[in-house]
C-alpha cells in the first residue's frame, strides 16, 4: 500500500502546476488621430524611433527590434518575442494612430520585463494667418494582470511648439496598474494659429511608452511543495522502518 502511495504522491506534486499571480501586460492605443488646418501650411516628416524589447532582469540582456529613420509620416512596426512574452508597436499617422503593447508571460524565468516606446517628430510650416489642430483619442488598458508582483504602466506626451524646441508636452497622461487597474480613455486637442506676419515652423512631437514586469511564483506555492516533499520523506522513512 505504501509502495503505491509514494509514487502517487510524488507524481501529484510534480504534475500540479505552481500557481502564479498572472501575466503582466498593457496596451496603449492612439486612434482618431487627425491633423486639421486652414490657410497655407505644409507637413514635413522628421525623425522617429520605435522600439520594442524583452529584458532578462538577471543579466540585463535583451531581445529587441528597433526602427529609426527620418520618415515619420510613414507606417512602422516592431516586434520582440521570447517564449510566450511579447513587446510590439505599430504607428501609422496617416491611418489615424497606432498602439504599443507588452504582454509578459508567467513562467518565462528571468525574462520578466518588457517595454515598447515611440518617439516621433513632424514639422509643420505655417504661413501668416494659418492654423493647425492636432487631436485624437488615447486609451490605456491593463490585461491579464493581478496582484502579487505584477507591474505595468503606460504614458503619452504630445507637444506642439515652435521649432527648434525641447517641446515639453502640452498634453500628457499616464497611469499604472496599481493606480488605475481599469485603465483609462481620454481625448486631446492641441491648436496653433500663426498670428504673425512671418512664416512659422512648428514641432509636433509624440511620445508613447508602455512597460510591464511579470510576477514571480508566490512564496506560498513553494511552501506547499516543500511540505509535500517533507511528507514524502516521512512516508519513505516509515516504509523502511516497517
Amino acid at each position: 500500500m505504501v509502495k503505491l502511495a509514494i509514487p502517487a504522491l510524488l507524481a501529484g506534486l510534480l504534475a500540479a502546476p505552481l500557481t502564479h499571480a498572472g501575466n503582466a501586460g498593457a496596451t496603449l492605443t492612439v486612434d482618431q488621430l487627425q491633423l486639421q488646418g486652414s490657410g497655407n501650411y505644409t507637413v514635413q516628416p522628421d525623425h522617429r524611433k520605435l522600439y520594442s524589447r524583452i529584458v532578462n532582469v538577471d543579466t540585463y540582456k535583451d531581445i529587441a527590434e528597433w526602427a529609426i529613420d527620418k520618415d515619420s509620416w510613414q507606417p512602422v512596426a516592431t516586434n520582440a518575442q521570447h517564449n510566450g512574452s511579447q513587446a510590439q508597436g505599430g504607428w501609422n499617422p496617416l491611418a489615424g494612430g497606432g498602439s504599443l503593447a507588452v504582454d509578459m508571460a508567467e513562467g518565462d524565468g528571468a525574462w520578466r520585463s518588457g517595454e515598447s516606446s515611440l518617439w516621433t517628430d513632424i514639422l509643420l510650416n505655417l504661413a501668416p494667418g494659418a492654423s493647425v489642430t492636432v487631436s485624437g483619442r488615447l486609451q490605456l488598458a491593463f490585461h491579464d494582470s493581478t496582484a502579487g508582483g505584477a507591474r505595468s504602466s503606460g504614458f503619452a506626451g504630445i507637444c506642439l511648439d515652435l521649432a527648434p524646441s525641447t517641446c515639453e508636452p502640452d498634453y500628457k497622461r499616464g497611469s499604472t496598474l496599481g493606480a488605475e487597474p481599469g485603465g483609462f480613455t481620454d481625448s486631446f486637442s492641441l491648436g496653433w494659429h500663426n498670428d504673425t506676419a512671418y512664416n512659422q515652423q512648428l514641432l509636433w512631437r509624440t511620445n508613447l511608452m508602455v512597460d510591464a514586469l511579470a510576477p514571480v511564483p508566490e512564496p506560498a506555492n513553494w511552501g506547499m511543495l516543500g511540505a509535500g516533499l517533507g511528507l514524502l520523506g516521512l512516508c519513505r522513512k516509515r516504509y523502511r522502518s516497517g
